[in-house]
């Protein structure tokens, strides 16, 4: 699928050819387990551990049963649908914390080829992609948004415009690592706003990393509903093991 949208959108086929001859250039690492020659290797990609298909039709958890899962029965969620590709383990994590703390940014691209067809199955319908913002801080300290490398390539793919100034945070917030359910959800608290001229009326693809339990896609939707846009989806590369309290 992946091959077939680079076909059809010649920019997402420069894109990826500019990344080739910096390849060619630089022969890269791989981003999960270091090999020389590849920026994510094949023995990496076949050892993810890809989601099952049984998940909740909105927050995208692993569910026994079929249908809505006990959380989004007792406090729906205001987001249409989240869905993340694989596991947060292994090789996975291994390249996204190069990506999002060792200024590996070649690994944007061809990991978001993963996202790229997650999101071409799911048929979803969508107007704008806008990657999950970070704060001033965080942004000055790593030099990128890592969200915002993997939400680049599937909008060229897509053929969707890319909104970088569509959100923003504007509360600075602690990391959601070690929090709990009700703390995760309270440090992103009204911690995103979003431009009402650009998202009004519209629907938006979020994109983000990684999805733990949803607080940041759900504080991000929440905003964009507020300045008035008309449906939220979410789609995260991975999905964390939700052991929350």
């Amino acid at each position: 699928m992946t091959a077939l949208v680079a076909s059809q959108r010649p920019v997402y086929h420069l894109y990826r050819f500019a990344w080739a001859g910096l390849d060619w250039l630089y022969p890269p690492y791989c981003g999960g387990c270091g090999k020389a020659g590849q920026r994510w290797c094949l023995d990496c990609q076949q050892n993810v551990q890809l989601l099952p298909a049984n998940v909740c039709p909105r927050c995208g958890d692993v569910v026994k049963s079929t249908g809505l899962c006990e959380q989004c029965r007792a406090n729906p969620p205001t987001y249409e649908a989240l869905r993340s590709w694989a596991i947060f383990s292994g090789s996975l994590r291994n390249a996204l914390h190069r990506l999002k703390y060792k200024r590996d940014i070649a690994l944007g691209e061809i990991l978001a080829r993963h996202l790229i067809a997650l999101y071409l199955s799911l048929k979803w319908d969508v107007d704008i992609v806008v990657p999950t913002p970070i704060g001033v801080a965080r942004r000055a300290e790593r030099g990128y948004n890592q969200a915002t490398l993997l939400a680049l390539p599937l909008a060229l793919a897509i053929g969707k415009p890319l909104r970088l100034h569509a959100l923003r945070k504007i509360r600075e917030t602690r990391t959601q690592v070690g929090l709990s359910l009700a703390e995760r959800r309270s440090n992103v608290h009204q911690a995103f706003q979003a431009n009402i001229e650009m998202v009004r009326s519209k629907s938006v693809l979020i994109i983000d990393d990684v999805a733990t339990s949803g607080a940041t896609i759900q504080a991000c939707a929440t905003a964009l509903l507020e300045a008035g846009a008309r449906r939220v989806f979410g789609l995260t590369l991975a999905r964390a093991a939700l052991d929350l309290a």
